[in-house]
């Protein structure tokens, strides 16, 4: 038991930290592209921290494995190199005992990852479907920002203010539309300054931009027909833009309803996340006999073979996935076939030092 906490200690650490390391890499990049959508105006900047809660056990769902197969080779390398694992089988401990609390540690990161893959990661996909859903009938006044040119969607309406305070109420308002299909050739503008301005809510529901103290110019750019009113009192009404058709994600229909699926689409993703799940054991056996490494030659000297079958296995499954939705694999295989290719494979490894020392020993006369 004694042993067991020492090598979970070291491990579960190593993984904790490895896993922080990615996770705020991934998180970053993906923090930054909605980053993106909000300076643009397609996103609400209320939202931008909820989303990236959402995504989270996304993200988590491939990392967690990744990270404890190379927690597992970095602790065991550095065990190596410290002639701690000679030590240790000279007590008496050897690669099949190492093997099993190895196969122990796997099974807890499995029950992790099975929680994040098959329940944490739909739920949180679900959620970021509905707000994602939400944000799309926004209009760019819901969006909008002091001190920053904002176009709505579909390109036609530039929209700025220098100020905007608590109370959603305008300052110094710049709009400028055009009319037309299309953005070639001469427009018919209308831009619209303003000293002020806010937004109302009629009874019928309808939901109007009033500007005080202005000017509208309306022509065509290039021409000298244009015609300027001056008014105190200005109303538009805000439409909203028609909302795209709804496409259900398929990382966000629970477990439940994948379960027994026939079609080839949520069956991919069914074998998917049990993909995430069976992998950690077959990692771990690729794990144990590739981290053994000899001490002159450092505890890193293995980590980019091994980095290289974990991402193998990782970006074969992903491909695999690919070819069970376009129908170029039989639902019946799944993605079986490939953990079976990596179980031998982590076998072959496992067995390789055993076999190569059967075939040099010297025979006797």
């Amino acid at each position: 038991m004694t042993l067991y906490k020492y090598f979970a200690k070291d491990v579960l650490f190593t993984m904790f930290a490895v896993t922080m390391i990615i996770l705020v890499i991934s998180m970053g990049w993906r923090f930054s592209g909605y980053l993106n959508q909000a300076a643009s105006g397609t996103l609400s900047s209320d939202v931008l921290f909820l989303l990236m809660g959402y995504r989270l056990p996304g993200f988590l769902e491939l990392i967690v494995p990744i990270s404890f197969f190379l927690s597992l080779m970095l602790v065991y390398g550095r065990m190596h190199v410290e002639s701690e694992m000679i030590v240790m089988e000279s007590c008496g401990i050897g690669p099949a005992r190492l093997l099993s609390i190895t196969l122990v540690l796997s099974f807890v990161v499995m029950m992790v990852t099975a929680v994040i893959s098959l329940w944490l990661k739909p739920a949180g996909e679900l959620r970021t479907e509905s707000l994602m859903a939400g944000q799309r009938n926004l209009t760019e006044f819901d969006t909008l920002a002091p001190g920053r040119f904002q176009t709505i969607r579909s390109g036609k309406r530039v929209t700025y203010t220098e100020d905007l305070n608590d109370a959603g109420n305008l300052e110094r308002v710049f709009m400028s539309e055009y009319e037309g299909k299309s953005i070639l050739g001469p427009q018919l503008i209308t831009t619209v300054i303003a000293e002020s301005g806010e937004t109302e809510v009629s009874e019928a529901g309808n939901r109007f931009l009033v500007l005080k103290n202005g000017k509208r110019y309306t022509g065509e750019p290039g021409s000298h027909d244009f015609r300027i009113i001056d008014y105190r009192v200005y109303g538009q009404m805000i439409e909203k833009e028609p909302a795209r058709k709804r496409i259900e994600r398929l990382s966000a229909i629970p477990t439940s309803r994948l379960w027994g699926a026939e079609d080839a689409r949520n069956l991919s993703e069914y074998h998917w996340r049990i993909s995430m799940v069976v992998m950690i054991p077959i990692l771990a056996l690729i794990a144990v006999p590739l981290s053994r490494v000899n001490p002159r030659q450092g505890r890193l000297s293995k980590l980019m073979p091994g980095m290289f079958l974990c991402f193998m296995y990782v970006g074969s499954l992903a491909a695999a996935k690919t070819a069970i939705e376009r129908g170029n694999i039989p639902l019946e295989l799944g993605l079986w076939w490939l953990h079976g290719i990596f179980l031998l494979i982590a076998l072959t490894i496992f067995k390789a030092p055993s076999m190569i020392a059967l075939i040099l020993r010297p025979r006797k006369q």
